[in-house]
This record gives structure tokens, sequence and C-alpha cells, in this order.
């Protein structure tokens, strides 16, 4: 009963644990992502500087270097440098190009040495080739007096942390899956722990209804027995009308006392259903002749619309008492003078019962309820009516027994549909 239940509770848990893990893998990948770009962010910025405080001298509109400094010096093994001198066109003059030792023709970038003419620095760029990725940073370099003669350009090769965002994901994506899969272990057994108490407490009080259930019957023959001995003494004055209530009310209890024993015994699934074959229409047309004067004496009428010829792998008892407690409760809750239709019909393999009634009908509201021990939409009616609240979840055991389904349409002041839908025997 609680199977349900559990691996739903346990769905909840390993969500939260995936939510979890997420949110940890995002955590450590984005960390370790911007702690790489910051490393070669501040690898170029130092380099730059270097570049321009060691290498470099300028005099006048003139820039002196060092090439083998630049190009092959221990600062600059992991990186390459461009120093260009600005003079009159739009290119400029290369005084030193590091870059060309990795013959890439996309370096120096010429994006941001144009936005170093206007003295702008540009921090940091991605520059993508068809082997490799670089990061590039990009500084003016002035004179003593402030004015702009060049710019200073470094790079970086940085694929390398392409691939190692790479490993990582991979790594995270193995250690993620092993501990989804103890998460859902633990998941379990935190559901079914969590559950402990909820089944001991269903226990407790299943066997409450089981034991009241049984020790109910006695008392309540023996209080019929008693009253229809005073039926049959009175002399018609009040005293019978008093014996007829108690016979009535003891009836009333005696069928909630059944009602609760079979779910009970359902519960612990001691009932057992003895299978066999049974032609759902000539039932259903049988329990109708049985069930009209009760109809008449509420002033319904029951309308047959019945598809001969279908065959089920049912109980009988217990189809009749489905099919009882869809009569009852269709007459029961429609107006005097009102009709109830009963049908048959199949399809795709199933026959589908259905039983209309044009009475009060259900709101939206009361429907998920429906099939609830002791639920009753409307009390102060069900009472005045005789209803106990047992009867759809008797129904709804019944037809979950024989792999069938039931379900109720309604609305308020149109009346209610229940159909109950099996499998036909082949």
């Amino acid at each position: 009963m609680f199977r349900g239940t559990l691996v739903r509770l346990a769905l909840w848990y390993l969500l939260l644990f995936a939510l979890i893990v997420a949110c940890f893998n995002l955590i450590v990948y984005v960390s370790l992502s911007q702690a790489l770009q910051a490393s070669v962010f501040n690898d170029l910025q130092n380099k730059a500087k270097v570049a321009i405080d060691n290498n470099l001298k300028v005099t006048g509109n003139t820039i002196d270097q060092d090439p083998t400094k630049l190009i092959v010096g221990p600062n600059y093994a992991d990186v390459c440098v461009v120093i260009e001198q600005f003079t009159a066109g739009q290119t400029g003059e290369q005084v030193v190009n590091g870059c060309s030792l990795y013959g890439v023709k996309e370096l120096p970038e010429r994006t941001s040495i144009a936005l170093a003419r206007q003295g702008i620095v540009s921090k940091y760029i991605e520059v993508t080739t068809a082997n490799e990725t670089f990061a590039v940073r990009t500084e003016p370099l002035r004179n003593h007096e402030h004015q702009l003669v060049g710019a200073v350009q470094v790079a970086k090769p940085i694929s390398w942390i392409g691939d190692t965002l790479d490993r990582l994901k991979r790594l995270l994506a193995i250690a993620s899956a092993v501990a989804m899969v103890l998460g859902a272990l633990v998941a379990l057994l935190m559901a079914n722990k969590s559950l402990g108490p909820i089944r001991a407490a269903f226990q407790k009080q299943r066997d409450f209804v089981a034991d009241a259930s049984h020790e109910l019957r006695t008392p309540l023959t023996l209080i019929r027995t008693n009253a229809e001995a005073w039926l049959r003494r009175s002399d018609g004055g009040s005293g019978a009308v008093y014996a007829r209530n108690v016979v009535d009310e003891t009836d009333q209890l005696s069928a909630i006392v059944r009602d609760l024993t079979t779910l009970a015994l359902s519960d612990a699934r001691q009932l057992r259903i003895d299978r066999k074959p049974v032609e759902v229409s000539s039932t259903l047309r049988g329990l109708i002749d049985q069930f009209q004067p009760v109809a008449e004496q509420r002033g319904v009428t029951i309308q047959p619309d019945l598809d001969g010829g279908v065959t089920v792998q049912a109980d009988p008892s217990r189809l009749r008492q489905l099919f009882l407690i869809l009569l009852d409760n269709a007459v029961r809750y429609s107006p005097d003078g009102g009709a109830v239709t009963v049908g048959v019909a199949r399809h795709n393999g199933r026959v589908a019962v259905t039983a209309v009634d044009r009475g009060i009908g259900l709101s939206s509201k009361d429907l998920p309820h429906i099939f609830e021990r002791f639920y009753r939409a409307d009390k102060a009616r069900s009472r005045e009516s005789g209803g106990s609240g047992l009867g759809l979840a008797i129904a709804k055991w019944i037809a979950e027994v024989h792999k069938g389904d039931i379900d109720v349409r309604s609305a308020p002041g149109a009346g209610t549909t229940v159909t109950v839908t099996f499998p036909v025997l082949k």
C-alpha cells in the first residue's frame, strides 16, 4: 500500500540530492574556469609590464628594444610579444613580432591595436585560430611626454584551459553518476525510515478497524434480534415505531461494519478473489431488476443501455457489489422524478460500465477526495440518505483488484458520471 508513497518520497529526496550535486558541479566548474582565466589575465598583465618597463626604451618617438629578450627570454617562455610603433599610416611599423613564431596570421590583433592608438587598453580578448586560441592584452606605449608612440601586445595560448575544463566535466559527470546511484540508495533508505512511523500508525488503525468490526457484529445482531422481537410483540403503537427505528439503525450500522471489514481485509490482502468468466450485461440487468423497486420508491427511473456479449474475468460477488455501489449512488443522489442511465460498451479490448445521474453533482474541490474513506461532499445530505462514505473506496478497490480503472466526472448541478473499465476476457 505504501509502495507508491515510498517511491515518490524517494524520488523527491533524489531530486533534492540531484539539485545539490548540480549546484556543487556548477560552483566547481565556474570557480576553476574563473581561476584559470584570472591566472592568464594576471600573467598577461605582468608580461606586458615587464616588456614595457625592462626591455623597451622610448626616445622621442622612437622605440628601442632587445628582440632577443622579447622573443625567447626566460620571462616569455609561454607568451609572444608584438611591438608596433605608430606612424602616420594606419598600420604602423612592427618593431618586433614574436608571435610570428606561431605562424598565426591572426596575430597581431588589429582591433585592439587600433584602440591603443586612442590610448585605450584592451585588457583581455580571445583570438581563435585554426589550431589554437590566444588570450591577448594590448597596451598603448607612451614616451616621457606621455605621447602615444606605439603599442605592446602580449598573446598567450589558452587552449589548455578548454582541455582542462573538458577533463573536469568528464570527471564531474562520472562522479555525479556514482553519487546519484549512491544517492538513490540513500534516498530509499531515508524514505523507508521516514515512512516507518506512518506504517506503524496505519497498521494500528487497520488492526483497530478489523477488531472493532469483528467485535461489533455480535452486539448489533443481538440488538436487531431483540428489536425484531419487540416489534413482533408490539400492538402497532409508538413501541412499534421505536422498534422499527432500532432495526433500521442497526441495519445501517451493520452495513458500515461490513464495509469496514471489507476494507480492513483488503488492506491486509486477506480477501480471496475467485475469478470466473462473468457476462457483464446480464449481471447488470439482473441487478437493475432487483434495484428497480428501490428506485421507484425514490421516484427515480433506471434506463439501461447494455451492450451484450461482453465477458470479463472477475469475482462475481465482488463485481455485483461494485455495480450495486454505482446504482445505489446514482439513485441516491438523483432528484425526485429523475433518471439514471446505466450503460455497457466495449472499446479497444476493454469494457466500460457507466452510471449517469442528473443529480446535484460534485464540485472540482471534492472530486480529488471522493475515493477517500468516509469522505462525503455534502455531509448533511449523505446522512439523510444513509451514505457512509465507504462505497466508492470499496468500488475503487474492486476495480483495481480486477486490473480495472474507475473515473468520476461531475460538475455542480450537472449530475455525475461514473465509469468503470475492465479488460475483456479473450
